[in-house]
């Protein structure tokens, strides 16, 4: 198949946006759990420096962030 008559499959926009959306979940999910990670970690001790930007808040919220903007797209319009 060409490029262009797969971009015309309204049934294959619609299987990637829905890829997108799950892939988007998915990472917000991850986000969750790497900042509830965090937190225990927090509550059980100090964590080091490195174990604190690795796996801290700041990457968890960017991997969330990502999962939003993914799960965030709009339906692709269908042509009549």
């Amino acid at each position: 198949m060409s490029p262009s008559s797969s971009a015309a499959d309204p049934f294959a926009a619609y299987s990637r946006y829905r890829r997108r959306v799950r892939l988007g979940q998915v990472l917000m999910v991850v986000g969750g759990i790497i900042a509830a990670v965090h937190l225990v970690m927090h509550l059980a001790g100090s964590p080091s420096g490195w174990t604190d930007l690795a796996a801290g808040y700041p990457i968890a919220g960017l991997i969330f962030i990502a999962g939003v903007w993914l799960a965030g797209q709009t339906e692709p319009k269908r042509k009549k």
